[in-house]
C-alpha cells in the first residue's frame, strides 16, 4: 500500500511565539534570580572616599637657643614623617620657638637596622634596633642645634638608637656623623627631659 502524504497545513504564529515564551522565561529567570524588586534610580549622595588621617609627633624646636617640645601634626607617625614635620614647622614662626633648621631642605630620610655592620647577632640577649639616616641640603654647615633637634626627634621613638647625618654639598655629600640625643643634653631647655 503506498500511503499518500498530506502536506502539512501551515504553522501559524510559530516564530513569534518562540520569541514570546523566551522573553518570558528571560524576564521571570531574571526577576527571580535575586528576589528584590527593581527600583528606580535613587540619589544615596556623594560616593564614599578613604581619607588620609593624619597623627600628631612630637618634635623639638629652639626657645632661646635651647631644645623645647612642641606637638605638630604629621602625615603618619613613621619616623620620616615626624622628620619632615621638624622641618615644615621650622618654616613658621609662632608660640615663641625658633629652628636651627631655617634655609635647610630635607633630601631624603632613611631607616636601616642598627649594628648590622658591627656584627651585632639578632637575638633575644641583644635586639636590633634601627638607625635613621637623614640627608639635607642647605647653606654653610649644619650647626649643633640644628642637629641637635633631628637627633632628639628622632630619638622620641624608641626602636630608633642612632641618627646618622649627611649634608650634601655643591663639592659632594658631607658626612656630620652618627648621634645620639644624649650628647645634646646641655641643650634643654629648663625642665624639659630629652631621650637618651
Amino acid at each position: 500500500m503506498n500511503p499518500e502524504r498530506v502536506p502539512r497545513p501551515p504553522r501559524r504564529g510559530g516564530r513569534l511565539a518562540r520569541l514570546a515564551v523566551t522573553a518570558l522565561a528571560a524576564l521571570l529567570a531574571g526577576t527571580a534570580a535575586c528576589g528584590v524588586d527593581p527600583t528606580g534610580v535613587v540619589d544615596a549622595g556623594p560616593a564614599p572616599v578613604i581619607s588620609a588621617r593624619g597623627a600628631a609627633a612630637t618634635v623639638y624646636l629652639l626657645r632661646d637657643g635651647r631644645l623645647a617640645p612642641k606637638n605638630v601634626a604629621t602625615a603618619s607617625a613613621a619616623a620620616q614623617d615626624v622628620i619632615t614635620a621638624l622641618f615644615e614647622v621650622g618654616k613658621r614662626s609662632g608660640d615663641g620657638l625658633g629652628t636651627g633648621l631655617r634655609g635647610f631642605r630635607l633630601e631624603q630620610t632613611v631607616l636601616g637596622r642598627y649594628g648590622v655592620d658591627s656584627g651585632v647577632r639578632n637575638d633575644p640577649e641583644n635586639p636590633v634596633g634601627l638607625r635613621l639616616h637623614v640627608i639635607v641640603n642647605g647653606p654653610g654647615r649644619l650647626g649643633r642645634t640644628a642637629m641637635a633637634q633631628i637627633t632628639c626627634t628622632a630619638r622620641l621613638r624608641e626602636e630608633i638608637w642612632a641618627v646618622k647625618i649627611t649634608q650634601t654639598t655643591a663639592k659632594g655629600p658631607m658626612a656630620l656623623g652618627e648621634h645620639t640625643c644624649r650628647e645634646y643634653h646641655d641643650l634643654a631647655a629648663a625642665n624639659v627631659n630629652l631621650p637618651p
